[in-house]
């Protein structure tokens, strides 16, 4: 400051009552606007909450059907995705870890059976990290199967149902899946049906069909329904199911978003932005992923995409 500039100042601290709290007062205003400013920048910074919509924990339980060798229905699918490299078996808290790694919170985990919904609901119970969706088989019995899944929602609190087409060999329309379906839809639970392409060389390639979904929609037209894999392979069918139905979500587990048309990203950034869900499809792709995802889903949709979309069809908002 130039000498004049603090003479001048001098004479006014001096001859001026109350300016030491005048000067106080520019101060503590500065100090609030400099706090109030690295508050807001760090507030914006905080860490987003991400929900990982499928994942296997790398434990000998969930991963029985790809260690030491993938079962007939899964080992295309181990070729294609490359992922011998993260088959290692490991503990439920280094699971946990891999996922928080790379900011992701939560990891939905399935049945694939009704023996299977007991310890994916003991595995959420011990574990916060994990939310649990149940398995059942219509096609070894529909009544045991009604019966095995009210008591995975009411006595297990599992938060919807995990269906594959592939493996029961009943399309979506069957007429064994309407009695879950109804279930389902009395108690406010989802269904996740697989809904791509599949390669398990035992059943047709059509039972990943979107057009069956639509059939269901039109038919429970009030029961939350999640198309795994984004209809991936019939082309932008599972686009249109899900922007024609209210009640109808996509998520894109397994999916890497370089393989993806241009204008399925920006339908995920618009018109389906409050219906697209993330997810890794663990160890399918690894959770690195989410930074691929991160580079195209809009600043302002990621909150939605990564967690808020599947909080709310899984009912944990």
């Amino acid at each position: 400051m130039p000498l004049f500039l603090l003479k001048e100042f001098g004479k006014f601290w001096a001859t001026t009552p109350g300016a030491h709290r005048i000067c106080l007062t520019s101060v503590r205003f500065r100090v609030t606007l400099r706090l109030g400013a690295f508050s807001e920048k760090n507030q914006g910074s905080e860490q987003m909450e991400i929900l990982d919509f499928r994942v296997r924990p790398r434990t000998e339980w969930f991963y029985r059907n790809l260690v030491p060798k993938p079962i007939p229905e899964f080992e295309r699918y181990c070729s294609l995705y490359h992922g011998h490299p993260r088959f290692g078996i490991a503990s439920f808290e280094q699971s946990i870890q891999d996922m928080a790694e790379f900011g992701i919170t939560k990891g939905l985990i399935f049945a694939g059976d009704a023996p299977g919904n007991k310890i994916v609901a003991d595995t959420c119970e011990e574990h916060e990290a994990y939310v649990g969706l149940a398995g059942v088989r219509p096609d070894h019995g529909i009544t045991q199967a009604v019966k095995d899944l009210r008591h995975a929602f009411e006595n297990l609190g599992l938060r919807g149902l995990n269906i594959s087409p592939y493996i029961t060999g009943l399309y979506a329309t069957d007429e064994k899946n309407y009695p879950l379906y109804a279930l389902c839809d009395e108690l406010g639970r989802c269904i996740v049906s697989h809904t791509s392409v599949h390669y398990n060389p035992l059943k047709r390639i059509d039972f990943g069909d979107p057009r069956y979904l639509d059939q269901v929609a039109v038919d429970f037209p009030d029961l939350t329904i999640v198309m795994a894999h984004a209809g991936y392979g019939f082309g932008d069918l599972g686009l249109m199911v899900a922007n024609r139905h209210e009640n109808v979500y996509i998520d894109f587990t397994g999916l890497h978003p370089r393989i993806l048309p241009k204008d399925t990203i920006r339908m995920i950034n618009g018109h389906l932005r409050h219906k697209s869900i993330f997810g890794t499809n663990y160890p399918c792709l690894d959770y690195s992923v989410v930074e691929d995802w991160k580079k195209v889903i809009d600043e302002k949709n990621q909150p939605n995409f990564f967690y808020k979309n599947a909080a709310h069809v899984l009912g944990i908002e």
